[in-house]
């Protein structure tokens, strides 16, 4: 009889090897699969594989994930980043570190209309990183809070993370996005009260905007009409999932349709809009859906070698504190998040520590706020991290690489402060989805 081993790592060892050569993680992950299957179940399993991965495709919660992304894609067109930018620089401008923090509350903002990452560390690299480095900014802290800012978009709702880890664990998205929604606002305030202290300090670091540029009072309420499109529509769509009168798909709906209400209002509605905003949807929902594929194919063959019983019994075996359990988990976690990607990080890991969770009577929702929280870093730590490489894409030509690994390092370190307080806190994450919904 073949070892239960064997297959397993057959498995990992073509994922290692497939990530080692640059493959297309998902082509990685399917064939890996095919290959283990072949060797050691024969090819009558691959028609497991194959229902499997039809099953996935045929789930009514995917629906929502690619109105989210159009919802972001048309808000990045639609100039309300740019209403935002205008009224909040003058609000925060006077401040030491008032440009980077008006930054960290739009990227909020951003994150609470987008659901992704992308979306504000673009926007904000476009906007707001030019006019910070002018003013005599500091590059690590004139980078770091758009970068951190700007993952905020996987953790508060409505997070496409969120739909996917929903969809694979049977748990209600809209309790998982209102578990995320404090923790999201609490890292947000830590990332602001960081540079109001930093800069308090070493004023030099981020000065405040200059008098000539600032506008009076009246003048900065005219501005703060800008705050009025985006505070709607996200009590539209958040409003609407939390309390009851709409499913997350649906207010993926009402989403879209309102970015698209939002553009028209500010005059950026025309055809070139729309197309462009459907290309982005479709490549990006592409790329998703293709890794989802590859995904199903590698863990429908780790399942079936006996891979979740294999670890389990590891893990528990350990005969160690369940937070302990825990902790590793998320120091798994952050090792794969330099590799890999949080989508195929959920479909790798959740059929082995799911198992493990539920024996230790542990909540779903707030693991997946956990896991969520944890995978903030890992769009920010490198060799892997995505919005590191989106902001050398938009930053100005002075900022190198270096400049940007190194503007995250505190903000990583906070992040671990946030991983810690929803460990040892639960109710951060628990509070409004046992509010909203009657969480038991």
């Amino acid at each position: 009889m073949t070892p239960m081993w064997l297959p397993v790592a057959v498995l990992f060892g073509g994922l290692i090897l497939g990530l080692a050569l640059g493959l297309p993680i998902a082509f990685t992950l399917g064939s890996s699969a095919v290959i283990a299957a072949w060797l050691f179940q024969g090819t009558q399993s691959l028609s497991f594989v194959a229902t499997n991965t039809f099953g996935m495709m045929r789930n009514l919660v995917l629906i929502g994930m690619p109105l989210f992304i159009f919802m972001a894609a048309m808000l990045e067109r639609s100039g309300v980043a740019d209403d935002l930018y205008a009224a909040l620089r003058q609000w925060f401008g006077p401040l030491r570190g008032g440009l980077a923090m008006a930054t960290v509350v739009i990227c909020t903002v951003i994150a609470a209309l987008s659901g992704v990452s992308t979306a504000g560390v673009v926007t904000m690299g476009i906007i707001a990183l030019p006019r910070m480095l002018k003013l005599g900014y500091d590059k690590t802290l004139a980078i770091g809070p758009i970068l951190a800012g700007g993952v905020l978009g996987i953790l508060i709702p409505p997070s496409i993370s969120f739909i996917l880890y929903g969809m694979l664990t049977k748990t209600s998205i809209g309790k998982l996005f209102a578990g995320g929604l404090i923790p999201g606002l609490i890292l947000s305030f830590l990332y602001f009260a960081y540079i109001g202290i930093k800069c308090y300090f070493r004023p030099h670091l981020g000065p405040s905007l200059p008098k000539e540029e600032r506008v009076s009072l009246r003048g900065k309420i005219i501005l703060s009409r800008g705050l009025i499109l985006p505070a709607l529509l996200i009590i539209v769509v958040l409003g609407s999932i939390f309390g009851g009168i709409a499913s997350p798909t649906e207010a993926a709906a009402v989403g879209a349709f309102g970015a698209i209400i939002c553009a028209a209002i500010n005059r950026r509605l025309n055809w070139e809009t729309l197309k462009e905003a459907a290309i982005r949807t479709f490549s990006v929902n592409t790329m998703i859906m293709w890794i989802l594929y590859g995904a199903v194919c590698f863990s429908s063959i780790f399942i079936t070698a006996g891979g979740p019983k294999l670890v389990k019994e590891f893990i528990l075996g350990l005969n160690v504190a369940p937070m302990v359990v825990i902790f590793l988990m998320m120091v798994v976690y952050f090792i794969l998040g330099c590799f890999v990607d949080e989508v195929t990080i959920m479909l790798l890991t959740l059929p082995i520590f799911l198992p493990i969770l539920t024996d230790l009577g542990y909540d779903p929702v707030w693991f997946g706020v956990l896991f969520i929280v944890n995978m903030q870093m890992a769009y920010l730590t490198p060799p892997f991290g995505f919005t590191l490489f989106y902001m050398r894409g938009v930053a100005p030509l002075e900022v190198s690489l270096l400049d940007i690994y190194r503007s995250v390092i505190p903000f990583v370190g906070i992040q671990w402060i946030g991983v810690f307080l929803v460990m040892f806190f639960p109710q951060l994450a628990l509070w409004l989805p046992t509010v909203a919904f009657g969480l038991k």
